[in-house]
């Protein structure tokens, strides 16, 4: 896979749990994605969208103490494809962000690559 084709297949990937995070990055690997992360705190993941833009990301609604509302505000000003993933849809992130798909932690496996694909083709 050439440096071009791998930057046009870039998913950000925020996720705390480090086994659901590793789960997803096996997901989406096995669809030729190339995965930045896991990352598991809203710092890191802000840091990687300033080192490098990816085409789309999927963002852990709770992280730590915090969530990853700040981070789909930045990605939404850049317009960069997200969805959310949590275990519990009521969140203050999920609602100030109604346009993202959410897809709950049990659905990943089903829905995860299918929902990017069309976010981003």
């Amino acid at each position: 896979m050439t440096d071009e084709y791998s930057g046009d297949r870039r998913i950000l990937l925020v996720e705390d749990d480090p086994a659901v995070g590793a789960m997803i990055a096996e997901l989406l690997e096995d669809a030729h994605y190339v995965v930045d992360g896991p990352h598991a705190t809203l710092a890191d993941g802000i840091a990687a969208v300033a080192d490098e833009m990816p085409v789309g990301a999927v963002l852990d609604v709770r992280l730590g103490q915090g969530d990853s509302g700040l981070l789909a505000d930045d990605l939404d000003l850049y317009d960069i494809p997200y969805v959310f993933c949590a275990g519990a849809f009521d969140h203050r992130a999920v609602h100030a962000h109604p346009a993202a798909p959410l897809i709950s932690k049990p659905d990943l496996v089903r829905r995860l690559v299918p929902t990017l694909r069309r976010m981003l083709h």
